[in-house]
């Protein structure tokens, strides 16, 4: 291996003051760094080194540095060393590469993405950012931008997508990685997960609507994801099905669906009236409630008193009503928040928090 060389500091210790060592060591180094003797860029001697250099123990070197560390006049970097910042733009502390849906994302996904950003830059990270694109409907293999990210020091990969095939590419790979994601399987390299639990309300549910008395719920879907409530209401003997609302032409964009749902509802309630109508609807997409209650109060179907509504829903962003819903609400900033306090806990502990789990709470309104 190839020796590194250093800059020797040039001040001295009163050894008659051995219970302040470790201040009288910041103090100098302090001093070397304000005066220019080290610069900007600057590695300093590695405590060990230093402890030779100065005669004292390892302890009490790690003591200074961590002194000045804290102070922000250096900053560690892995493989590198403690480096010098400059005075007007402190360095990073490392590079954080995180994983995000391809495309203009959701609005969900996009607020817990700039939450994490935003607290990985206030703790002195740079934050990065790349997509896996998808080869086929459904599948995501297009790995080229993350594999160029990759090829610069990066001390962590943070997944926000969930996709498997991603997950088994990294851990392939061997990179440090963690996640947010709905899946409980752990794979190798992963440091540690936030797990995301989208059926965390649905006992609420089915015990609300057992103790209201309800007959019969439909359940409205979209995609293939996010809590399946029909199960749990069959095992207590409500009549409960499942609609799977076909996707249109354009794809599953926002303003579509909302036309998509509001269509199908209508061409629905024009062949059979309102006598299909369950006790309670229940959409597993909040752009699907959006379309749906345009045709249900066009058609002069009243909400709660001829069907009961209970929705998905991301907190702030809808869906509006007159009437504040009964939900399943998601809080993104919230979620944003816990995936950042534990991304940050593993940077500065190298311990992930674990079981950390989040999801959306029930809260009952005035349409159920």
């Amino acid at each position: 291996m190839q020796k590194r060389f250093f800059k020797k500091p040039r001040f001295s210790l009163d050894r008659t003051r051995r219970g302040d060592l470790a201040e009288q060591i910041a103090a100098g180094l302090r001093t070397a760094i304000e005066m220019g003797y080290y610069r900007a860029g600057d590695i300093l001697p590695p405590v060990r080194d230093l402890a030779d250099i100065l005669g004292v123990s390892m302890g009490i070197a790690v003591q200074a540095v961590s002194k000045i560390r804290e102070e922000g006049l250096i900053s560690p970097r892995p493989a590198v060393g403690s480096v010098v910042c400059a005075k007007d733009r402190p360095l990073w502390k490392g590079q954080i590469l995180i994983i995000v849906p391809p495309g203009v994302g959701n609005p969900c996904d996009n607020m817990v993405y700039a939450i994490l950003r935003d607290a990985l830059m206030s703790d002195g990270y740079l934050p990065l950012t790349v997509t896996v694109f998808r080869t086929a409907p459904g599948h995501f293999g297009d790995f080229a931008l993350l594999e160029t990210q990759l090829k610069q020091h990066v001390d962590l990969v943070v997944s926000l997508t969930g996709e498997p095939e991603t997950i088994r590419w990294l851990a392939k790979r061997k990179v440090p990685f963690v996640q947010l994601t709905p899946r409980l399987h752990n794979p190798p390299n992963c440091r540690g997960r936030v797990l995301r639990r989208d059926d965390l309300a649905l006992d609420d549910f089915v015990a609300h609507c057992r103790a209201a008395h309800v007959r019969s719920v439909l359940q409205v879907t979209a995609m293939r994801t996010g809590p399946d409530a029909v199960p749990a209401l069959k095992a207590i003997g409500i009549a409960a099905s499942n609609w799977r609302i076909p996707p249109p032409d354009g794809g599953w964009d926002a303003v579509g669906l909302v036309q998509h749902a509001a269509d199908e509802f209508a061409a629905r309630l024009a062949r059979k009236g309102h006598a299909w109508l369950p006790d309670v609807l229940f959409f597993r997409d909040d752009h699907l409630t959006t379309g749906a209650l345009t045709a249900l109060l066009a058609a002069g179907v009243r909400v709660p008193e001829d069907v009961r509504i209970v929705t998905w829903a991301n907190r702030g962003l809808g869906p509006a009503f007159v009437k504040p819903f009964t939900r399943m609400e998601f809080d993104c900033v919230a979620v944003g928040e816990t995936v950042a306090r534990c991304v940050l806990e593993y940077l500065r502990t190298g311990v992930f928090p674990s079981g950390v789990t989040v999801g959306p709470a029930y809260i009952r309104g005035e349409t159920f």
